[in-house]
């Protein structure tokens, strides 16, 4: 019977340590895909935040009609009075453009599908706003809600916005979206 009871006790302990192995292998990837999620979700709003400032202060300071300068399904340039040394006021009329990069740009990270979002104010170099952006769409309306490709007609601009993480997990990029039509009041 004690040999019994000590194999019994081996089996059980045995059942035990591998309930642990697996209860710990899973908060393992579970912490590992949420933290994934949210630095990509910060990514996003970092990003987003940036867009909705920048595009709301489209032709602020700039001649009606005149604000918007080229226009992309992946890239806009447009005039904006916007604080470029942080000091909380407008320092004068820049141009603003942002546009997508090719994914060969980006080729130092193990996803395919990113890209480097640019963003360059005036006569500076670009700066990379973002890496891990998989698309960044742009549709332009006139002030009827149609679609147009004239830079003088453009209303409000509709903005897609996808980012993944540049890491991997179990073969599976994080992924965050956002879409929204803005209508800058000073177009």
């Amino acid at each position: 019977m004690a040999l019994a009871d000590i194999v019994g006790s081996a089996i059980v302990a045995g059942i035990l340590i591998l309930m642990m192995i697996g209860l710990t292998a899973s908060v393992s990837e579970s912490t590992t895909e949420q933290m994934l999620d949210v630095t990509t979700q910060q990514a996003l709003t970092t990003v987003k935040n940036m867009i909705e400032y920048d595009f709301h202060k489209m032709g602020f300071e700039s001649t009606p009609g005149t604000a918007i300068t080229a226009i992309g399904a992946h890239s806009i340039t447009f005039w904006a009075g916007i604080d470029t040394d942080g000091d909380g006021s407008p320092d004068g009329l820049n141009t603003i453009t942002y546009n997508l990069s090719s994914t060969s740009d980006a080729s130092s990270t193990p996803n395919p599908n990113d890209h480097f979002l640019y963003r360059t104010v005036g006569a500076a170099s670009p700066v990379a706003v973002s890496l891990g952006v998989t698309s960044f769409n742009l549709q332009y309306y006139d002030q009827y809600g149609n679609l147009t490709l004239n830079p003088a007609d453009v209303k409000s601009i509709h903005v897609g916005l996808t980012v993944q993480s540049t890491m991997p997990y179990d073969n599976r990029y994080s992924e965050a979206a956002w879409e929204k039509t803005i209508s800058p009041k000073n177009l």
